[in-house]
Formats: C-alpha cells, structure tokens, sequence
C-alpha cells in the first residue's frame, strides 16, 4: 500500500483544492487563495470561483449562504452571486426542505441562518462533497483539506483501507458516512450537518413521502420537464460537453439536451469499452451531435499519489488512472454525465421486481446488493443508515442505497479531485427526478420502461439506436469479457447470493 501522499504542509494552492470549501466555528485555516466569508459565527473559506449567494425569503429574511453553482426553478436559470429573493415565506426548517430545497439543484452547499437552526444542506447528489468532524469542529469538502499533515497522516485507518479498499482492486470504496480515517465521516445526500452537535441527520424522504406510488406517465412527464429545464440553464450558462456513450443513462442525458444541440457539445472517451465508441459515432452521425471522441490520457504516479490524497484515500477507482483526460475537453467549462440515473433502474433489485417489496432486508442484504465485503464496522454503519428509512418500501430503501451508499460516496467521493479538472453537473440529480425513479411501483417502472417513457417525451427517435448493443456477434464477446473478469464475477456473486429474511 502506497503512504498517503502529504499535501497539505503550508496548505500550498496547488490545482486539487479547485472548487473546495471549509466550515467551521472560527476562522479556519485555508488555502492562501481561498476567501472568507461569515454568516451568523459560522465561517466559510472558499474557493472564489464558488459563486456565494444571500438566499432570503419574500419578507426579507436571511435563509443562509449558498456556495456553488445553483440552478433554481424558481428563476429557471443558475443563480448569479449576490442576493437571490425568494417567492416563498420560509419560517422554520420544514418549510425550507419542503418549500426550497426540492427547487433548487446543482453543485451548491447552503449554510443557514438567521432564525433556522445552524446547518449545512448539501445538493441531491452531494456534488459539492463534505466531511466533517466533531473532533476538530470542522467540515470541508476533503479530508486532505479537513486535517493538516499529522493529523492525516496519524488518523489514517490502514485496517479499513485494506480491508474495504486494497483487497476489493480497482473499484474498491469505502461506503456510508465511514471514511479512512478516524473521527471524519461524510455526509450523504439527503442529510443535513448539525453545526451545533456536529452530527447528521435525514431530512428527506419523509415518512409517508412514499406511501403511495406514482403514476408512471405523470413522474416521466415531470421527470421530461425537469431534466430539459436543467439542461438548457447550464447550456446557458456554461459551455457544456455532455457525455454520450452506448447506454440508457447517456441516451436519457442526450435527449435532455435536445433544446440545446446548437451549443452542446458531446463527447466520448477512448476506453477499453468499444461499444460506447463505436456506437456514440453511430448516434452521433444519425442525429447530427457535435462530438469527439477523446484519447485517454495516462495518470503518471505523482498524479495517482495525488487522487488518493485529494479523496481521502477512500477509494482505488478506474478514473484514478485516467483523471487527466478531461482536460483535454479545452472548449468546455462544465460537463454533463448521466450520474444517478440508475436510481430509476432498479440497479439493485433487478433481479426480484415482483418480490423486493414482500420480504424483510437488513443491513448485510444492502451490503451485499452494493456488492461490497461485509466488514464489520460497514454493517454497522449500513445499519443505522437503514434505520433512518424504517417503515420506507424495500424497492425505495435500495434505490436511496444506490443513490446515497453508491453514487452519493463512491462517486461524490471523487468530486474534489474530477471538479478541479473540469466542473461537473448532473442534470438527473434533481428532486423531482429522483422522485419519479424512486416513486414508480418497479415492476411499473421495470429496468427500460420508466426511462423509455422519459425519452420518448424528450427525443423518442433516440430509441431507434439499441442501448448497450453493437446489433451483431459482438454482443456476446461484451458478455464474455465480464465473466472473465474476476472482480466483476465476485462482485456479482455478492450480489445474486445476498438473501431476504
């Protein structure tokens, strides 16, 4: 196992603290290029191209700072810095998480005042990644930013970075508020941090959010509505590169863009994956897409050393070798991926629609759906998450375990070290999105349906081109590169041996 790499001596501005933050009670230290802001005796330390917004209520009364890149669909636009009024009386907190927060998406963290109690919100993906620590009194968006050489250094759990990290190859990720080092957690999406008792707590969803489920065409309509409109804001406001490869996530992305072809590039990089080369130039060429495919570009092993430092050393991930490559996408500012859209796949019961809804699960059966090793202190970990989602449907406790366990760490994980190459938005990671994924009955919504539906509201000729498919004996060459692949099949095994109660 490689030494944690010591970056943060003198707290040197070097690139990989781009797009990062600092919270904390009193003035923290910080990056010399970093800005400090306050609000009600809680201190920011921020990158200074994280716009900072006043968000006030229409009677005038400060809610919080939000930091980020903030699209609200009460402007229908990314916000501007400065103040941003907004058309609703926000009195307590349920108002702010029932009136606001479904609203407003993006890559933001908001910190609130004035009469709310002190928190920190983050987006519905967690893009704009926290840690924190009661220990230290402070959160920011990495632990190599959170701690100072010693301490990273003198808190680093090697037992949990091997056991959960080393053994598991590449892919290996440390999962729910856990992180490799002792006394820092993270916080997850749909969570909020305490800034009082420096713990974190669900505000949504709610008991009862889901107590009945969707209506099929009416969430693919709202779904349609909500990712076009996102879409063409950041089209807006950026200058957008979307992703565009051979699956359902990417198709859905793209036909989300179909307001904005004019502008939007799209792009491809050059992986092992043939089928998402060979097919994104088919769709491409067929529906007249700006696009390039992009060549991979190598990490050197200063740069590896450097990601495993920048996210905490949490995670040993294919982009880790080939992080430099999006910067080579010079003619955007901001990328679009299809990041949390197999929320609404039933990723993790795809296997047992029909059924995932009349059994018991527990905390090792997400464990093993998540296919990741069962150690002991995930188990725990995982079993106070569940916890928080008693009385929730099964299918809605997996698709949050995707969504939060998964993407909200394994990917949102990576975030302080991919935003600093170049800025990443999810159009899918909106409220009223992830509530049509979670909210349709899934033998209703199935692996396709829900998504096709969505599309063919967007861009239903994009359906002509089959997802994940070459059309000829190729297809069953795909599958015999993942059978062979033995991390793919271990993990697989986790996955189809994991038992209900």
């Amino acid at each position: 196992m490689t030494a944690p790499l010591a970056l943060n001596e003198g707290f040197h501005a070097t690139p990989v603290i781009d797009f990062q933050v600092i919270i904390a009670p009193t003035e923290p230290p910080a990056p010399p290029s970093y800005e400090i802001s306050t609000v009600d005796g809680v201190w920011l330390a921020r990158d200074p191209r994280l716009p900072l917004v006043d968000l006030r209520d229409r009677d005038g009364r400060q809610i919080g700072l939000l930091v980020g890149f903030v699209y609200s669909e009460f402007r229908d636009r990314f916000l501007s810095p400065g103040i941003e009024t907004l058309p609703v009386s926000v009195q307590n907190e349920a108002d702010l998480e029932t009136l606001v927060l479904p609203r407003l998406s993006g890559m933001y963290l908001l910190i609130t005042s004035g009469t709310l109690s002190k928190r920190v919100y983050p987006d519905h993906a967690g893009s704009l990644s926290l840690v924190y620590s009661a220990r230290d009194g402070r959160a920011a968006s990495s632990p190599s930013l959170l701690l100072n050489r010693s301490d990273y250094e003198s808190r680093f759990r090697p037992d949990l970075h091997r056991d959960l990290v080393v053994r598991e190859g590449s892919g290996g990720w440390i999962s729910g508020t856990l992180t490799a080092h002792r006394d820092v957690y993270r916080l997850l999406p749909n969570h909020f941090l305490d800034l009082v008792t420096w713990t974190s707590h669900r505000y949504w969803p709610r008991e009862g959010d889901f107590a009945t489920w969707r209506d099929k065409s009416s969430a693919a309509e709202s779904a349609a509505r909500a990712l076009t409109a996102f879409s063409n804001a950041g089209c807006d406001a950026f200058r957008v590169a979307a992703t565009l490869t051979a699956g359902f996530d990417s198709r859905l992305l793209v036909a989300s863009c179909h307001e904005r072809l004019e502008t939007c590039q799209f792009f491809t990089i050059e992986t092992e994956a043939k089928i998402d080369v060979e097919m994104s130039q088919v769709i491409a060429k067929r529906f007249g897409l700006s696009h390039q495919i992009v060549p991979l570009r190598m990490a050197n092993a200063d740069q590896m050393a450097v990601w495993d430092r920048v996210v905490g050393d949490c995670m040993i991930e294919a982009p880790r070798m080939t992080h430099p490559t999006l910067g080579d996408l010079t003619e955007a500012d901001a990328v679009y991926t299809g990041m949390y859209g197999e929320v609404g796949r039933c990723r993790l019961y795809r296997q047992d629609l029909a059924v995932i809804n009349q059994a018991k699960i527990d905390a090792r059966f997400v464990i093993d759906r998540l296919t990741l090793p069962p150690h002991p202190e995930l188990v725990e970990n995982i079993g106070v998450w569940l916890q928080g989602l008693a009385g929730q449907p099964n299918s809605v406790i997996l698709d949050l375990a995707f969504h939060e366990l998964k993407f909200g760490v394994w990917a949102m994980g990576q975030r302080p070290m991919t935003n600093s190459i170049k800025l990443n938005l999810l159009p899918i990671a909106q409220r009223k999105v992830l509530d049509a994924f979670i909210g349709v009955e899934p033998t209703e919504k199935g692996t396709e349906a829900l998504f096709s539906a969505i599309i063919d509201r967007l861009w239903p000729d994009l359906m002509q081109v089959p997802i994940n498919k070459f059309g000829d004996f190729r297809d069953y060459l795909v599958i015999w590169e993942k059978i062979s692949n033995p991390n793919r099949v271990r993990r697989f095994l986790r996955d189809r041996l994991a038992r209900k109660s």
